[in-house]
C-alpha cells in the first residue's frame, strides 16, 4: 500500500536544480538516501490522528537539495491502516518507530528497483 502511495506521487522535480525523476525506481537510483525515515504519528504514539502528520522519507538529489516523500495527503482510511500496521509490528517485532520504518523503507526500495 504504501509504495503504491508513493509511485503516485511521480513524477517529481527538484526544485533546485529541475531534474525530473518520473518514477519511484528512478528516484531510488538517482538519490541519495538521508536519515533515518519517520511515521511522525506513530513516533508521537498517534494511531488514529484527525489530522494525521505523516511519514517522512528524505534523499539527496546529485544537485545537494534535499527532497522528501510524504504521505501527509495520504487518504485518513489508508494512512490508519498503515497506523494500525505501524502499531502491530511494534509489538510483534519489539522494534521502535524508526527501526521499523526504516526497514519499511528498505522493502519499498528493494521492491521498486529493477
Amino acid at each position: 500500500m504504501l509504495r503504491k502511495y508513493y509511485e503516485s506521487l511521480f513524477p517529481k522535480v527538484c526544485k533546485n536544480c529541475g531534474r525530473s525523476y518520473a518514477t519511484l525506481c528512478e528516484y531510488i537510483q538517482g538519490t541519495h538516501r538521508l536519515w533515518p525515515t519517520s511515521d511522525l504519528d506513530a513516533e508521537l504514539g498517534h494511531f488514529e490522528p484527525v489530522y494525521p502528520l505523516g511519514t517522512m522519507s528524505m534523499a539527496n538529489c546529485n544537485c545537494g537539495s534535499t527532497l522528501a516523500l510524504s504521505t501527509i495527503h495520504m487518504p485518513l482510511p489508508q494512512n490508519r491502516l498503515l497506523l494500525e500496521w505501524y502499531q502491530i509490528e511494534m509489538k510483534r517485532t519489539g522494534l521502535d518507530e524508526k527501526a521499523l520504518s526504516d526497514s519499511l523503507r528498505d522493502e519499498i526500495r528493494k521492491q521498486a528497483l529493477p
